[in-house]
Formats: structure tokens, C-alpha cells, sequence
């Protein structure tokens, strides 16, 4: 093959403009990749249908023997929802165009760490729910989960009367990541 009239460059020589158009076609593959893969930019998401303008989020129902746990659960996706700012959240149905229900399940604690005394000195907590959103004026599921799993866990403090204390950080720990995960999928499922 010749060169070109005009050019003293033989075909895959390299020069500062085939340099920048090969790092604009790694560049544009690459962004279509990650794209076609579902991934997504960080601080990205996708929205809601658009007629979807309130969420109703009643309190969770709590199927454990753990008190307080849907309150502090509901709370924190109350609050994570209002944080993300795409729709406006009431705690009752009326008037919400969506409505999203959530069952606690299952709340497990179990020891992870024993000392050389064969005491317990960290636990884990395990929490399952189910999770729903549905239109309200069809009852058309719009996103569910029927196995949320997550789990924390945190250590038992020298005293005995703080087991109690660490127990409910560790929980509002959970409900936050728990609220976090559930958001960030409803958010992104559409």
C-alpha cells in the first residue's frame, strides 16, 4: 500500500490526530458497554413511572417477636425516599398513586465471635421482608421482592446492660441499609 499523496505517514504510522481518534473509539466502546451491561453513572438512576407522583408507605408489619423493628424499618425508608426527592411520600394510601408495603419476616441474632471464657462478644443480626409496590388504582404490581436479606453486625460491650444499647444501633443500622437497597432497586427497576 502508498501513502497517500500528500503525506509523508505510511498507513499505521501514528500521529497526535490517530492517537486522539483511537482514545475516542476506546472511549465511545467502552461507554457503550458499560451501558448495554446495566451499569449505571454513579448518583444515576432511573425514575418512577411518570404518573407516579405520591407513595403511600404504611408501617411495615412486623411477623418477628422483635418490637419496635417496623417502626424503625418504615421510618428510615420514609426518610430515604424523601432524601432522593423524586416523589412525595405520605404514610397513607389515600391520595398516593403507588403504595408500598413491607413484612418483616424474620429477625435472627446470633453469635459470630466467642472468647476464650465462651462468651458471646459480637453478634450478627439477620432481618428478611417482603417488599411491594403496587399502583393504586389497578393494584398493578410495579416491583416486588419476596426475600430481602440483610444483616449487621456489632459487638457486645463489657457490661450487660448495654447488650440492649448496641442492640438497637446495630438495628437502625439494618433498617438504613435496608431502606437504602429497597429505594435504590425501585428506583432503578424502571
Amino acid at each position: 500500500m502508498t501513502p497517500a499523496r500528500g503525506s509523508d505517514r505510511t498507513p499505521g504510522s501514528s500521529g497526535p490526530h490517530c492517537g486522539r481518534a483511537r482514545i475516542t473509539v476506546i472511549v465511545t466502546l467502552a461507554a457503550t458497554l458499560l451501558c448495554g451491561c446495566g451499569y449505571h453513572l454513579a448518583g444515576h438512576t432511573s425514575t418512577l413511572p411518570p404518573a407516579i407522583k405520591t407513595i403511600g408507605i404504611p408501617t411495615f408489619v412486623n411477623r418477628t417477636n422483635r418490637p419496635e423493628l417496623e417502626q424503625r424499618v418504615t421510618e428510615h425508608v420514609i426518610d430515604e425516599f424523601s432524601t432522593r426527592g423524586r416523589v412525595r411520600i405520605t404514610p397513607k394510601e389515600e391520595g398516593a398513586q403507588a403504595v408500598l408495603r413491607g413484612e418483616i419476616l424474620s429477625y435472627t441474632v446470633t453469635p459470630v465471635v466467642i472468647s476464650q471464657q465462651g462468651r458471646a462478644t459480637r453478634y450478627e443480626i439477620l432481618v428478611t421482608a417482603h417488599v411491594t409496590l403496587s399502583e393504586t388504582s389497578t393494584d398493578k404490581v410495579l416491583w416486588e421482592d419476596n426475600h430481602f436479606l440483610f444483616k449487621r453486625q456489632y459487638d457486645l460491650p463489657t457490661n450487660p446492660n448495654g447488650f440492649i444499647d448496641q442492640e438497637i444501633v446495630a438495628i437502625d443500622d439494618v433498617a438504613a441499609d435496608f431502606s437504602k437497597s429497597v429505594v435504590t432497586s425501585i428506583l432503578e427497576g424502571f
